[in-house]
């Protein structure tokens, strides 16, 4: 071959060698900037929710699906001096109000003849509160995906879906109003893939002033028994005698406190373990040893319940969480 030939063809490969580098280097951008955009956009939207559920104000109407049946709920949120105050009212079968506000609670169930009334030392704000130190802590247990934008209570809404790394705890696919965070449907994720449990919002009003009214109850308190008015605070435990042997991997004690139980007025030593996102409670109470005491494992909806007896002390365990992790941890609680 000619030197102008091998020139021509050194000249056509060297031609060709950038456009190959640079669609590979494209290429490289590309894969590598999927990940990395959907990690830092699943963190922005899990804190804009985490936002919206502790400042926002809102009033609407959803439906709560579980165990074959559908309630719907009336529901209005008010945000004052970082409190929140909610009001629950069942529209569907039996007429239930749950108040909360100014660290009470009150419920109200007119068919039984009853309201109790409780004390309480944190906020509900309907989400757990994330800060951007606790993403971390939660991507050692869930993986979060951004998926599609759809339209619900006529307001467009983005799902972020959270997937579980073992059996421990739930899954969720949220859907977040686009405008201000605020989850307009909330999906509970089971361990085959089912639905466990669904919140829908099918209307919403998100923003401005909530009146007093709004959140007054409509049950005659007067006509109800009452129950737990005089209960004092809940104060925490400096010490206690149980051991709590088996916590599932990625729980950690949130809270230990002992209060009156509103009901009979016997004191209650109760533990809150979290993973940042689902949450069990401990409840240690002592019985009368010829009390006879339901024990093994019960569920109501997405929430399940051990109970046990260990040395006339009552132990029951309850989250909104699978059968074997309230199973595993009240099978380690001992003196």
């Amino acid at each position: 071959m000619s030197d102008s030939g091998n020139f021509s063809a050194m000249k056509k490969r060297h031609k060709m060698k950038p456009r190959r580098m640079l669609k590979k280097f494209f290429l490289m951008v590309f894969v590598l900037a999927i990940p990395t955009g959907v990690f830092a956009d699943s963190n922005r939207w899990l804190l804009k929710i985490s936002d919206a559920a502790a400042n926002i104000n809102f009033s609407g109407t959803f439906v709560y699906l579980h165990d074959g049946q559908a309630d719907t709920m009336q529901v209005a949120r008010r945000i004052d001096n970082g409190l929140s105050q909610t009001r629950l009212y069942s529209l569907s079968g039996q007429p239930r109000e749950i108040i909360t506000g100014m660290n009470k609670v009150w419920c109200y169930i007119p068919d039984q003849n009853v309201v109790v009334h409780d004390h309480r030392q944190s906020r509900i704000s309907g989400f757990p509160r994330i800060l951007p130190s606790d993403l971390d802590a939660l991507k050692q247990n869930y993986e979060f995906t951004v998926q599609a934008v759809e339209r619900i209570a006529d307001r467009e809404a983005q799902e972020i879906r959270v997937i579980p790394k073992d059996t421990f705890r739930y899954g969720y696919s949220l859907w977040a109003d686009v405008d201000t965070g605020l989850l307009l449907r909330s999906d509970l994720i089971g361990e085959n893939g089912e639905i466990v449990e669904q919140y829908l919002f099918v209307e919403v009003e998100i923003g401005g002033d909530i009146d007093d009214s709004a959140l007054a109850p409509v049950s005659n308190i007067e006509e109800l028994q009452l129950f737990g008015n005089s209960l004092p605070r809940a104060t925490p435990a400096e010490s206690s005698r149980w051991n709590v042997t088996k916590i599932p991997i990625g729980y950690t004690l949130n809270k230990h406190i002992k209060r009156m139980s509103p009901m009979d007025m016997q004191p209650v030593e109760h533990m809150i373990f979290t993973d940042g996102l689902s949450t069990v409670s401990v409840f240690i109470k002592q019985v009368k040893p010829s009390q006879s005491e339901l024990t093994g494992l019960s569920k109501m909806g997405a929430v399940h319940a051990y109970r046990t007896t260990v040395d006339n002390h009552r132990i029951t365990v309850i989250g909104e969480v699978p059968a074997s992790t309230v199973e595993y941890l009240a099978l380690g609680i001992s003196l």
